[in-house]
Parts: C-alpha cells; sequence; structure tokens
C-alpha cells in the first residue's frame, strides 16, 4: 500500500468518524445510539493509534498533544453542531407558531 493510499483511507476513516459524532444532535431513536456508538468507537481508535505514534518516537509527550487536539476538536464539533441544530429547530418552531390558523 502506498503512503498516499494509506493517507487518504485515515483521512477518510477520521472524517467518517467526526461526521457520525456532529450527526449525534441531528438523529434521533435507534439511530442516534448507532451513530454515537460507531463516532465513539472510530475516535477512540484515533486516540488509541495517536497515543501509538508517541511511543512509537520515544515521545509520549507528542502522543497526549496529538490525543489532546483531537478531543478539543471532538468537544468543538459536537458543541457546534448542537448549536446549530437548536438554532435551526427554534426557527423552525418560531416559523411555524407564527402562522395564521386556517380560516373556518
Amino acid at each position: 500500500m502506498s503512503d498516499y493510499s494509506l493517507s487518504f483511507w485515515s483521512a477518510a476513516f477520521q472524517a467518517a468518524s467526526f461526521i457520525c459524532l456532529m450527526a449525534i444532535p441531528w438523529t434521533d431513536g435507534k439511530i442516534r445510539i448507532s451513530v454515537a456508538v460507531i463516532g465513539a468507537i472510530g475516535i477512540a481508535t484515533i486516540l488509541g493509534f495517536q497515543l501509538y505514534v508517541g511511543v512509537q518516537h520515544d515521545d509520549i509527550g507528542l502522543g497526549i498533544d496529538l490525543a489532546t487536539m483531537t478531543i478539543f476538536n471532538v468537544i468543538l464539533f459536537v458543541a457546534l453542531s448542537w448549536g446549530a441544530e437548536r438554532l435551526f429547530r427554534l426557527y423552525l418552531l418560531k416559523r411555524r407558531k407564527g402562522r395564521n390558523p386556517p380560516p373556518l
């Protein structure tokens, strides 16, 4: 496997994991649980790999820095997604409430 292919698949895996986490507020029911589990497993895998990179380079600080940055990204992405979902929901509720009832 070439370096470009490995870089592509690792980037695709990371993007899919973050998209699953960002989709949590937008889903409901069993789909929400499935998306949350897939996202959590993906992020846990990424964090484990980043710590492994730090150990392989004999610099555990590097691994901890990478993992810390990923955790902050997860918090930021989920918070922004949740906030956007709440604003969108409030907009739709306000729009629905503002409509006049149909005449009898």
